[in-house]
């Protein structure tokens, strides 16, 4: 499922939610889209941690 699938699902059920108080169900589902968008949030910024270079003073004299 793609994440702008899972983020109108959660808009969805934040609707719903804002009208009348959610059924057991629907508040099981919405934990679980909730969870699968934390997944994908956190895989991406860890992603993007994994790729930045810290360079310090002594990396900077071995580029020169």
């Amino acid at each position: 499922m793609e994440m702008k699938d899972v983020i109108t699902k959660i808009n969805y059920y934040a609707k719903i939610a804002k009208e009348r108080e959610l059924t057991v169900e629907e508040q099981e589902e919405r934990a679980e889209y909730r969870k699968k968008y934390l997944e994908h949030f956190r895989a991406q910024v860890r992603g993007h941690l994994d790729r930045i270079k810290i360079v310090d003073q002594v990396d900077q004299d071995k580029l020169v």
